[in-house]
């Protein structure tokens, strides 16, 4: 018997003893009587008092064993999960009870995913119905990422260098925490009330990913290393008829992540590649965002509802590169660098540095106003107009020096090159009109339809001045140079759809729209596209429902500017989205829940790439999926105090079919997709032991298979996943 079943085993039996051990502990004792609700005179079915307050909870802990074989990466990129002890979730909830006065009303408190699972989370809510009620949340996740599959290039090296078989070049094993926490005093006075608000993030953990420096490529891990804190405070009121909104926040951040690294050899082994013997790496940034949110609300005369809101935020960021190396066979590969002839090897970089400084400001304002005007109690007119505006400003000053010392003859040669203050200055604006108009009519009770269109017009102004960084300072020095385009375009849309109910067990709901939508940094052409989607539920018993839905997507890039056509560029999309379940009661004691997904897509985008050192500049990057999707959940109360859950979820993605990437041809095709079948069933049990105490015993289990065209070899992996658990109760009646 291995560790890990070993493991399992004595988990579940301690499990199984403590729950054994409770059993026998308790005596048999009456059910308390029912209390009765003073109002109304009905029975009170959960809750026990303690001093004035009612309070109704829970805890489930326990133990999760686990047994994996294959790739482990894959298994932990994807789910995670650890052995051990677990706290799987609880519940508190405490409220004072009728006629007593007491500074907390109410006080809720939950928890799920605390122990070995790769996320968890706490939620916080209290209250004072009269002053104050406080909303709190605290979330924290462990991001594990490494895979061997798109990321893990072939080195376009002579003769070509193998990927990484086991974690492919990039991956991340990172830790994120993030809170959220609001107050609001006087929450429910009818004309105002006040809230503070503070939101911290953490964010750190080692990352890797490759990096090209002096002809060669490294894989190198990095330290991630980042937090930001958001305060906010803001006040709602209602004055003559009209409700304001205030709020006022500030955002500040920093990032520290860094890397500094020993000798390090590149990818490329050749004996003339280019190795590190030390490399530090670091990029201090600190910023800071202020943002102001101020809106109205009135609705006159019970026929035109008006809504204004205008927001603006304003921030600064600073940072400073700072980045030292020294290794053997230093390339250049930059004009006019020594040592002479260019790229003369051996060498020694007995100090490489690149110093860079920037900063840079965004001030943005948003502004839009809405008006619904109820023409009819059929009939109604909505528009909303709306201002986006903002502008980047950024600035950057580049030094760097090198000393490099090669063999001459029976001697050495030293060089040293550097260059200081070459600034770059960079400036977008942009600025977006767009107007929306809607109408929705109201036949009937069974029949509606609703219909609009949608128009903007955007300027976006790019400019630059100063030097071109990009040459790293080669000899002789860059020109300054300047540089100035501006490109306005428009967008049109029509969109419209309605609903129906031709029996009154059946709905059916329809929309559409087609457009252009453009992008806010690019000056290429807008997308157009193409939206369908339709719903459709049936009941044709209260418990018994049919749902389905279609989504189709078709957007084209036209690649072009100004109706000037750019050959070289070009994106086509085309997905579909088909959903569908069952719901079903089939007895009070028994209900199944099931249902199918089809995702369908095609993507086929120009590109100009390099294979194996020859380039293709038309050629096509293609990527498709075929994934279907299966589920059913069945719970089956078989006896008074025992209830069986069982669950079955299959996915399977076709993605390519018998294709087959042509990266040599010409033009050439680079094909992606992600063939797979991943399956995941579980069965639990849970028994009812008293109405203080549930024993429940679960198991999981996880089955990934993927094809071997998703990269150097398949990833596969089968997971076990046993689990027991006790559940104990305040305030539950039998």
């Amino acid at each position: 018997m291995n560790r890990k079943t070993t493991t399992i085993i004595a988990g579940l039996l301690c499990t199984f003893l403590v729950s054994t051990a409770t059993i026998k502990a308790q005596q048999p004792s009456p059910s308390p009587s029912p209390k009765k609700d003073t109002a109304d005179n009905s029975t009170v079915q959960a809750g026990d008092d303690a001093g004035g307050y009612n309070i109704i909870s829970s805890i489930e802990f326990g133990y999760r064993g686990k047994s994996v074989d294959g790739d482990i990466n894959k298994y932990k990129s994807d789910l995670n999960y650890t052995a051990g002890p677990r706290l799987f979730d609880s519940t508190f909830l405490m409220r004072s009870n009728e006629g007593k006065s007491t500074w907390v009303n109410t006080l809720l408190v939950t928890t799920t995913g605390w122990g070995g699972d790769p996320s968890g989370q706490v939620r916080v809510n209290a209250e004072n119905s009269k002053w104050w009620r406080f909303d709190g949340s605290y979330r924290r996740f462990d991001y594990f990422r490494f895979v061997n599959n798109f990321v893990n290039p072939n080195w376009a090296f002579t003769p070509p260098v193998p990927p990484n078989p086991v974690t492919g070049e990039h991956g991340y094993n990172t830790k994120t925490q993030l809170g959220d926490f609001e107050l609001t005093l006087l929450p429910k006075h009818r004309n105002f009330h006040f809230t503070v608000g503070y939101s911290p993030e953490r964010y750190s953990g080692p990352a890797f990913t490759n990096y090209h420096l002096a002809g060669n490529d490294f894989n190198y891990s990095q330290n991630l290393r980042s937090r930001a804190d958001d305060y906010r405070f803001g006040a709602d009121a209602r004055v003559a008829g009209i409700d304001l909104s205030f709020l006022q926040g500030f955002r500040r951040f920093r990032d520290d992540s860094f890397v500094d690294l020993g000798p390090t050899k590149g990818i490329n082994a050749a004996s003339t590649a280019f190795n590190m013997a030390s490399f530090t790496h670091n990029e201090p940034t600190r910023g800071s965002i202020d943002f102001t949110r101020f809106s109205a609300h009135t609705l006159i005369a019970k026929q035109l509802d008006i809504t204004a809101r205008v927001v603006y935020s304003k921030s600064d960021t600073n940072f400073t590169q700072a980045e030292n190396m020294t290794g053997t066979n230093f390339n250049p590969r930059v004009t006019g660098w020594p040592p002479t002839p260019p790229n003369a090897t051996p060498n020694t970089l007995n100090l490489g540095q690149y110093n860079i400084t920037g900063d840079s400001e965004r001030p943005y304002w948003l502004g839009d106003i809405g008006a619904t005007w109820l023409v009819t109690n059929k009939f109604r007119i909505s528009n909303t107009f709306r201002v986006e505006d903002f502008n980047i400003t950024g600035n950057a000053v580049f030094a760097d020096r090198f000393t490099i010392t090669r063999p001459t003859g029976a001697t050495t040669r030293t060089d040293t090159f550097s260059i200081s203050n070459l600034d770059a200055h960079r400036t977008t604006e942009y600025r977006k009109y767009q107007n929306t108009i809607e109408g929705d009519y109201q036949f009937n009770a069974r029949n509606a339809v609703h219909f609009g269109y949608r128009y903007a017009h955007r300027r976006v102004f790019e400019g630059f001045e100063g030097f071109n960084l990009g040459s790293n300072g080669s000899i002789p020095p860059p020109t300054r140079s300047s540089t100035a385009e501006e490109d306005q375009n428009h967008t049109n849309a029509v969109f419209g759809g309605f609903k129906t109910r031709p029996i009154s067990e059946w709905t059916i709901y329809f929309d559409a729209e087609h457009g252009t939508a453009d992008n806010v940094f690019t000056r290429i052409g807008n997308y157009n596209y193409t939206n369908f989607r339709v719903k459709s539920r049936y009941s044709p018993r209260k418990n018994l429902s049919f749902n389905s839905a279609l989504i189709t997507r078709n957007n084209a890039n036209p690649s072009e500017i100004a109706e000037v056509s750019l050959n070289d560029f070009g994106v086509d999309s085309k997905s579909l989205v088909f959903t569908s379940s069952v719901d079903w009661q089939v007895r009070s004691d028994f209900t199944i829940n099931t249902g199918y997904n089809y995702n369908w897509l095609n993507s086929d985008a120009v590109v100009d790439y390099f294979y194996n050192s020859i380039q293709h500049p038309q050629g096509h990057s293609l990527y498709y999926v075929r994934n279907s999707f299966f589920f059913i959940d069945t719970t089956f109360r078989f006896a008074r105090r025992a209830t069986l859950f069982t669950s079955y979820r299959v996915n399977h993605d076709n993605g390519q079919g018998s294709r087959v990437a042509d990266p040599l041809g010409n033009p050439g095709n680079l094909l992606s997709s992600y063939p797979m079948t991943f399956q995941s069933p579980e069965v639990r049990l849970a028994i009812k032991i008293n109405r203080r105490l549930d024993w429940n015993f679960g198991y999981q289990y996880y089955n990934y298979n993927e094809s071997k065209v998703v990269g150097p070899r398949p990833q596969n992996y089968h997971a076990h996943l046993p689990y027991t658990s006790l559940r104990i109760y305040i305030g539950r009646r039998e």
